[in-house]
């Protein structure tokens, strides 16, 4: 019965299945590719990747759940980023990245099903902030994980900073830098962002939490 579905869809919808097969092809390469390369990066069942602007780099572990989609471009990549051996990476199950970047000295999670849209993160300064007798592009920063809730969306040119945790449901507005925690259901803008609407319902489920 699946397998109609699809083939109903495919001769309905000609051009979206064509794009949406070389996509699922792409995540198969990407796979491969950084298995071959001996990276730590892990990819869940149907990656799918449109656009050739997937670049992972660093000696941490990035982790890709299930149906998990990139959309990017080579003058807009996508790069997540380890800058340790410990750090990771953790993307969960239907995340949509779209040429984001991230920089992870420690851990970063993505919630179920949260969308990021040309943003970028960072649970570093990778500098400190205090002056001394060195060079601050010299000098290591305090790293601090960053936690995204489960179908949060984040608009382009938004930056979330180290130590942020960002409640389930949320919008971070285009442009807002997030310094401090935002709450579940809400929409922030702004530099520095701030909580300017409250939104109802639940959210989708994600099915694994569903479980326990």
């Amino acid at each position: 019965m699946e397998w109609m579905k699809i083939l109903k869809y495919a001769s309905n919808h000609p051009i979206r299945a064509f794009h949406t097969g070389v996509a699922f092809f792409r995540g198969g390469y990407y796979r491969y590719k950084y298995r071959l390369l001996g990276k730590k990066v892990v990819i869940g069942l149907r990656f799918r990747v449109y656009g050739r602007g997937l670049n992972i780099r660093g000696p941490g572990t990035v982790i890709f759940g299930d149906d998990c989609t990139v959309i990017t471009y080579n003058k807009a990549p996508t790069t997540p980023y380890t800058h340790s051996p410990d750090a990771i990476i953790h993307f969960a199950d239907r995340v949509m990245i779209a040429s984001s970047r991230f920089g992870c000295m420690k851990k970063i999670e993505v919630g179920y099903g949260a969308g990021l849209s040309e943003t970028r993160i960072m649970d570093t300064d990778f500098h400190q902030v205090e002056v001394s007798d060195t060079l601050r592009y010299n000098t290591e920063g305090i790293a601090k994980p960053v936690s995204i809730g489960a179908n949060v969306w984040l608009c382009p040119n938004s930056m979330v900073l180290k130590g942020v945790t960002i409640g389930d449901n949320t919008v971070i507005g285009a442009g807002a830098v997030v310094y401090e925690n935002i709450p579940s259901n809400v929409v922030a803008i702004g530099n520095p962002a701030r909580v300017v609407w409250h939104l109802r319902g639940k959210g989708p489920i994600d099915p694994l939490k569903n479980k326990k």
